[in-house]
């Protein structure tokens, strides 16, 4: 008898299923007890509709070693992939309870504006440790982003990554092209412009969908979505986002940014994603260097409004954290007084000298 499309595996592998979380890309996700180690993962098993396809076993294989070969604390850690008896390809990964910055917009439409340089700062570095690797993410959107309930930043779904890079395989084949030309994939109201015509996606890809996850969050909505598919491509293909498109209030610098990141052509955005990082920690001079605790507060203030159904966040679960002076300030000051005291003093000498 085959298995029924909603019943709940007794094992896969060494654990035990306890809730499907859902489905991704390439199969159903299940939240597993490792009794070995007591704790809880996530297992990713292949759907049995595409398990025929040889290009999709290989992009399933691809993704756990894509994983194994990246090392950030905002990157999903993998712990085995397996092929069960019956012939399922199966993936276990670290279990990242939270919430999905999708969930968070759909609650707060525009979060507080050390939240949103936390989150991008964060995944830009992730970003820029994958494509230091040779990876593309390729499918960037704020249900690929979890902030978990400790306060960290966790960037999500491997699953249709490409990478040029020379994995190595349990059998030790080489990771290869699994993209043909002209195909697009990832989500089309986060995409870049070239992938949009079936360019193969770069990492100045990836930076064009950081730069939309960045206009929801400071506007409230995303520019880019259409009425329709055709009308989103449009949008992503044609629409130009100006420094005046965003409040007077914000920094100059990060607007500055956010505009080249979404800048059509992909030679000019940021040369990489850790530069793009470095120009937003400029923006974040006056920030703690560990948001962790106060991004902590903040979430679960955010899930305590969700469980107690209120449209508004009480503000008294959580902490904003605090503002330092900014050193380039300080540093004028100081220069500006002590400029101001030798002149009086030069002033006073030659007064005297003078008179005399």
């Amino acid at each position: 008898m085959p298995e029924a499309k909603n019943t709940k595996p007794s094992k896969i592998g060494g654990y035990t299923p306890t809730q499907e979380l859902g489905s991704g890309a390439m199969g159903k996700l299940w939240l597993c007890h490792d009794k070995s180690l007591d704790r809880m993962v996530v297992v990713k098993q292949m759907q049995q509709d595409i398990e025929d396809s040889d290009v999709n076993i290989r992009r399933f294989m691809q993704e756990g070693n894509i994983l194994a070969h990246l090392n950030h604390p905002a990157i999903t850690k993998p712990y085995a992939l397996w092929k069960e008896k019956d012939g399922k390809l199966s993936l276990s990964m670290e279990f990242v309870h939270g919430l999905t910055l999708r969930q968070i917009l759909d609650k707060v439409k525009q979060p507080p504006l050390w939240v949103i340089e936390a989150i991008l700062h964060e995944i830009l570095c992730a970003l820029g440790e994958a494509h230091r690797k040779g990876i593309v993410h390729r499918d960037l959107k704020p249900a690929n982003i979890m902030i978990d309930n400790d306060g960290r930043i966790h960037l999500l779904d491997f699953g249709i990554a490409h990478t040029e890079s020379p994995l190595s395989f349990s059998k030790g084949e080489q990771a290869e092209r699994l993209t043909q030309t002209g195909a697009i994939l990832g989500t089309v109201t986060y995409m870049s412009p070239e992938q949009t015509v079936g360019e193969e996606a770069s990492p100045a890809s990836d930076l064009f969908a950081v730069g939309i996850i960045a206009c929801e969050m400071l506007m409230g909505q995303n520019l880019f979505r259409g009425t329709s598919f055709s009308d989103t491509m449009q949008r992503i293909q044609k629409l130009k986002v100006t420094e005046k498109a965003f409040s007077k209030e914000l920094p100059s610098r990060l607007k500055k940014l956010i505009v080249k990141l979404l800048n059509k052509d992909p030679r000019k955005r940021p040369l990489t994603a850790f530069d793009a990082a470095e120009q937003l920690s400029m923006v974040m001079r006056n920030l703690p260097r560990d948001m962790v605790p106060y991004m902590a507060s903040w979430i679960l203030a955010i899930k305590d409004s969700i469980k107690q159904k209120t449209e508004s966040i009480d503000e008294t679960l959580f902490m904003n954290p605090p503002t330092y002076p900014s050193h380039f300030k300080s540093y004028f000051f100081k220069g500006a007084a002590i400029g101001a005291i030798l002149a009086g003093i030069i002033s006073f000498i030659l007064v005297h000298f003078i008179s005399k």
